[in-house]
């Protein structure tokens, strides 16, 4: 019987599982595996409902395998997310059991302890009730927003997505991954998942990308990946990456939103010259992270695709319910795996629920195949206003003011108003987008609204937080 990859196998022992950088401390596959075992002995047996708050250090790493040992399904939340969000969360969900968590979140709850270092807490009155056994994994849609829809992960969705990342990235036993990202976040999650499937190893640190600190830690623990989303290859770049020596690195990886065409040559071709591969990748949390890549060897010539699907699964394009099999023609993407979410969850009650997808996702995203078989995203089935008659796709119209001005943007608005935040503050450059959108798309000037932001606001996973930046209009 195939193991999962929390289960280990047993030639990994004396591998390094994990260096927590910020914490000195270095642990194999091996001790990993007797601790994690002994905490899953202790845990409640009975499938309970348990909440993680997650920061990327070795304890938290120990905790999730723990959990998904002892069989509970488990709530992946930022240990920095917002107290009153946490509060109404456990409201709604009535976990069993939480783990590292603030001590203001444990009313009603005992502390049993491990040892020194690892605790837990258990419900006093328990009252949640049932969950469906397959329920391992459960992540948020919304980053740090406070809504209480998550997405309902099986163990084989979870093994699935890291076995096909494994495969196509060639993930082996001798590399290290330094956490980029967070851990509650599906990408992150996903890096961490894939390279414990493949025996290799993970630097943990909670130190950020765009500090000095961050790559002494690469360097010095010999990491071989980076993974990051849209934002933090702007910053790369603006940060002068290409000057960095970091003589270890062989792969970087993109997911988490599209990545300018610009941006996808430019890494492409620094890859090239510095001799790493560059992933561009795309996903959803609904899919475990992981849909489609584009193959390195691929780039920079399907600059602005989303490539190929990942090794078991497929995609097909819809349009009025019928395929669309012709190059060209655009429809909604729908993706078809062992990934596949069991469905969404907004209250406790929905944890009862089985599988209700079938493997088949409907992404809400208007794409096209090219004759290669290549896929590229054009829009969002919701990301239209209608102005004057003409229905306008806003991410059309970020890519537009992205070719044309070389200027970070993010659109919104109603159907009379098209608002546009751009990263500049040059009254100028302001007016130039403003004339340029008006011609472009025919639209008056009256109705078009060019505003700055000294930061794009962007969500905990890096994409852009349209809800924060219509509040600018």
């Amino acid at each position: 019987m195939k193991k999962f990859f929390w289960e280990f196998d047993k030639r990994f022992g004396d591998n390094i599982l994990v260096t927590d950088a910020d914490n000195d401390l270095t642990i194999t596959y091996g001790e990993a595996g007797q601790i994690s075992e002994t905490i899953a002995r202790k845990i409640p047996q009975h499938k309970h409902l348990s909440f993680l708050f997650c920061r990327n250090d070795y304890t938290t790493l120990i905790y999730y395998l723990s959990l998904l040992k002892s069989g509970n399904a488990v709530l992946l939340l930022d240990k920095k997310l917002n107290d009153e969000i946490v509060r109404s969360l456990i409201t709604i969900y009535k976990p069993e059991i939480i783990l590292n968590p603030e001590n203001s979140y444990t009313s009603g709850y005992t502390k049993i302890s491990v040892n020194d270092v690892f605790s837990f807490f258990t419900a006093d009155n328990p009252d949640g009730g049932y969950i469906y056994p397959e329920t391992g994994v459960l992540l948020s849609t919304s980053g740090t927003t406070g809504s209480p829809k998550l997405v309902r992960l099986s163990y084989k969705n979870i093994q699935t997505n890291a076995e096909s990342i494994k495969n196509y990235l060639g993930i082996q036993e001798q590399e290290r991954a330094i956490t980029s990202l967070p851990m509650s976040y599906s990408y992150g999650l996903s890096v961490i998942n894939s390279h414990i499937l493949s025996g290799a190893s993970l630097v943990m640190t909670e130190k950020s990308f765009v500090f000095r600190d961050f790559w002494k830690i690469f360097n010095s623990h010999n990491c071989n990946s980076f993974a990051g989303v849209p934002y933090s290859y702007e910053l790369l770049k603006k940060t002068n990456f290409q000057k960095m020596d970091l003589p270890s690195l062989k792969v970087m990886t993109q997911a988490g939103g599209r990545l300018s065409v610009e941006l996808v040559k430019y890494f492409s071709e620094l890859a090239r010259t510095k001799g790493f591969r560059f992933f561009v990748m795309y996903g959803q949390t609904e899919a475990t992270a992981r849909i489609s890549y584009v193959p390195a060897e691929s780039l920079p010539a399907k600059a602005g695709s989303i490539g190929i699907p990942i090794p078991g699964g497929k995609i097909k394009i819809f349009s009025e319910g019928k395929e669309i099999t012709q190059p060209g023609v655009q429809g909604e993407l729908v993706y078809e795996g062992g990934n596949v979410m069991l469905g969404y969850a907004t209250e406790r009650k929905d944890l009862e629920s089985g599988d209700l997808m079938s493997g088949i996702l409907h992404t809400g995203d208007i794409a096209y195949r090219d004759g290669d078989s290549f896929f590229y995203i054009t829009g969002r089935l919701k990301r239209f206003i209608k102005i004057f008659g003409l229905r306008l796709n806003l991410d059309d119209v970020e890519k537009m003011i992205e070719g044309h001005h070389k200027i970070s943007n993010a659109c919104s608005g109603t159907d009379d108003k098209l608002n546009i935040l751009i990263d500049n503050a040059d009254p100028a450059a302001a007016e130039e987008i403003r004339q340029s959108v008006s011609v472009y798309y025919k639209i008056n000037k009256s109705i078009i609204t060019v505003k700055h932001a000294d930061k794009m606001p962007v969500t905990d996973s890096g994409k852009k937080d349209y809800k924060a930046i219509s509040k600018f209009f």
